[in-house]
């Protein structure tokens, strides 16, 4: 008995074990596929969460637009490009001086810049011509702010950044051999010799764009797109290149193309130069005005002698414009016949002589609405109607012309409350005029012929034709007793009608 007993807690432990490290290994693996998503999670707050960014190409390369700064940056380090949402390759390390004058990506030269080993002879200003740059020392901090370390970033918008240094553009003034990096994982800023050999991550702009200018409304018909014309991006220095980022946001679903060529956005990386055409849809009614933002980042450089490095700084800068849309007043529209001998065909409706504006309208069974009183039909089913824009308590006149002259005897009937009845109810309308295939309606604001009561320039009248059948008079019938003498009379002439016939034989 012993024997039988060790060896089953054997096997089960065995198995136990097994199962155990299986689990293990399942969970490495999951982890481990986890660990590229984990990694680009929301993990700043304040300027550097995702809906500060504005993701997008320039020149090929994937480049992310930080709505706070006006900063345009390249999302992999130097060396790496991005793949499927991850930077791959490695990444260069240069010492500062590779960087800055072989590269050529120094911001902009300064007096005095052979004292950190950078030759006289290199000219350039990278802030005015919108190339790609070494980021200052404050710029670079900018996007490590609010981010949780390793790496201190938005993980989404810089994936795999490693944990490390990066140079900075900004010289050291207190030591010519060092210059500024930053840490991007936690550790701050601080200088460093410029023979090491570190990463950088570079942005472009430094110059803002001119001040944009607001168009003309546009009067379009109610709910339809209106395109403004296009307009160009232009920088604030003439012969440099602005980069930055535009938005547009208000209701219509407004929307903006970039150079005539790909879809529309509403949020996109833009530089001067750029092509912009904006469009939105008007509303039912009324005005509509939404807002074109667009924002640069104005950086001043190294001064002369390094006098404020460190301390080289980017100033956001946003200019807009807004693009307004008017609603054109509707006064007329088709419908087709829900029900009757000419259903599917047209029914048109016009507002005469009179501010109204046709706001909505919908041609009704007369079951979708209530059921109607005895001996009335709604051959034409009915219409409901939203009359908009008028001066509260003014009349509003419309006319209904069907494809077929309307029999005598036809009456509109409405449906809703009146003021002597709150409760929506069918009745018979005074305020129409019926004429061969027309019917005119005047109908009050908050009273005759306005369902909702309410003096708000607001009209609502659903309604038909109807046909009154009439009631068909009764067969008269005699009383029992009539009846019963009737028989009588009946049964008395056939009686003597047999006599006679027997008096004759």
């Amino acid at each position: 008995m012993p024997a039988p007993e060790y060896r089953t807690l054997t096997t089960k432990s065995r198995l136990f074990s097994h199962r155990t490290l299986s689990l293990a290994r399942w969970l490495t693996v999951l982890g481990a596929c986890a660990a590229p998503l984990l990694a680009q999670a929301q993990n700043c707050t304040g300027d550097n969460t995702d809906d500060q960014y504005i993701l997008g190409e320039v020149d090929g390369t994937a480049s992310a637009m930080h709505w706070p700064t006006g900063l345009v940056w390249k999302r992999c380090s130097e060396g790496q490009t991005l793949e499927n949402g991850q930077c791959t390759g490695t990444a260069q390390t240069k010492d500062w001086n590779s960087w800055a004058e072989a590269d050529r990506l120094l911001p902009t030269s300064f007096n005095s810049q052979t004292n950190w080993g950078i030759g006289a002879g290199l000219s350039q200003n990278l802030l005015e011509s919108g190339g790609w740059r070494m980021a200052y020392m404050n710029e670079l901090q900018k996007i490590t702010e609010n981010c949780g370390t390793n790496p201190r970033v938005n993980r989404r918008v810089f994936p795999d950044t490693p944990s490390s240094y990066v140079w900075s553009g900004s010289p050291s003034a207190i030591n010519s051999n060092s210059a500024w990096d930053v840490s991007f994982g936690g550790f701050g800023i601080g200088t460093s010799n410029r023979s090491n050999n570190q990463r950088v991550r570079l942005v472009r702009g430094g110059q803002s764009f001119a001040a944009l200018t607001s168009p003309s409304a546009h009067t379009v018909s109610a709910g339809d797109s209106a395109t403004f014309p296009t307009f160009t991006l232009a920088p604030s220095v003439p012969a440099g290149e602005a980069w930055g980022g535009a938005r547009i946001s208000g209701d219509g679903n407004p929307e903006f193309q970039i150079n005539g060529t790909g879809g529309w956005v509403q949020e996109a990386i833009v530089k001067s130069g750029d092509q912009i055409a904006v469009r939105l849809n008007a509303p039912d009614s009324g005005s509509r005005t939404v807002t074109f933002t667009l924002r640069s980042g104005q950086t001043n450089g190294t001064s002369d002698n390094a006098s404020n490095v460190g301390n080289e700084a980017t100033v956001l800068q946003e200019t807009s414009a807004s693009f307004s849309t008017t609603a054109a007043r509707r006064t007329g529209l088709s419908l087709q016949l829900p029900a009757g001998p000419h259903s599917g065909e047209a029914l048109d409706l016009a507002v005469a002589g009179s501010e109204w504006h046709l706001d909505a309208a919908q041609s009704l069974t007369a079951a979708s609405l209530a059921t109607l009183p005895p001996r009335v039909t709604l051959p034409h089913g009915a219409v409901s109607l939203r009359l908009t824009n008028g001066t509260p308590g003014s009349n509003a006149t419309v006319v209904l012309t069907y494809p077929e002259e309307l029999p005598a005897g036809t009456r509109y009937y409405k449906y809703g409350a009146t003021a002597d009845n709150p409760s929506d109810h069918w009745y018979a309308y005074p305020g129409a005029v019926i004429s061969g295939n027309t019917i005119t309606l005047t109908l009050t604001d908050g009273g005759a012929g306005d369902s909702d009561l309410s003096v708000n320039g607001i009209i609502a009248d659903p309604g038909g034709p109807a046909w009154i059948t009439q009631d068909v008079a009764p067969i008269p019938t005699l009383p029992q007793w009539a009846m019963m003498l009737l028989a009588g009379i009946m049964g008395m002439l056939a009686l003597s009608k047999v006599q006679r016939v027997e008096k004759s034989d």
